[in-house]
């Protein structure tokens, strides 16, 4: 859990200091595109989307662990005669 569960920051920006016309022309050609940039109602929705992915996979894994076929108490042998 401490190497999985670590949070780096919200964002992580990119300085470019040098060819900020390279930069602008990418960004102009993102903007053509649709890219709007990050939002806060984006990141919200995303961590809100997390959280939602984090409680399915709790469930799937409760519901993978009780329905195991191996948890049962006594086993069918598997020979036809």
């Amino acid at each position: 859990m401490r190497y999985y569960k670590q949070r780096f920051g919200l964002s992580r920006a990119v300085v470019v200091a040098k060819n900020q016309k390279a930069v602008g022309r990418v960004l102009q050609q993102y903007r053509a595109l649709g890219w709007t940039g990050s939002t806060g109602a984006a990141l919200v929705r995303q961590r809100d989307m997390q959280y939602v992915q984090k409680m399915k996979s709790k469930w799937m894994l409760k519901m993978g662990m009780k329905n195991n076929a191996t948890r049962q108490m006594h086993f069918r042998p598997q020979v036809l005669f």
